[in-house]
């Protein structure tokens, strides 16, 4: 097809499923590079179960040794929807006590098996 950055055309792939469409360009011309990557949640869209102790939940009990915060307890904070950078204000305060909590969990758990 013919290509114009600034329009949706008629560039497409052809046998791949999804098809590729608007502005899908070859890779026929070297040097090509590859870089290694891996797959990750970004975030998890209304995200876990937790309380005020950003304890995650579950069957309406909050874990001994799972905490979370930023954008895994997101819908706890907004309810439906989402804000962008949000995460960063929601992993600022709750990542704080998340910490102090799980801290408190590791020390526990480690004077229950003598550790501490």
């Amino acid at each position: 097809g013919t290509f114009d950055h600034t329009a949706l055309d008629d560039c497409h792939t052809e046998g791949v499923t999804p098809a590729k469409t608007h502005w899908a360009r070859p890779i026929d011309t070297a040097p090509f590079y590859a870089y290694a990557v891996r797959p990750g949640v970004t975030f998890t869209y209304l995200g876990l179960h937790t309380d005020d102790t950003a304890a995650v939940r579950f069957n309406d009990q909050p874990s001994d040794n799972l905490f979370v915060a930023g954008e895994m307890m997101a819908g706890n904070v907004l309810g439906k929807g989402y804000t962008a950078g949000v995460g960063m204000s929601i992993g600022t305060a709750f990542g704080r006590i998340a910490g102090v909590n799980a801290a408190r969990a590791a020390m526990n758990q480690g004077a229950l098996h003598g550790l501490a």
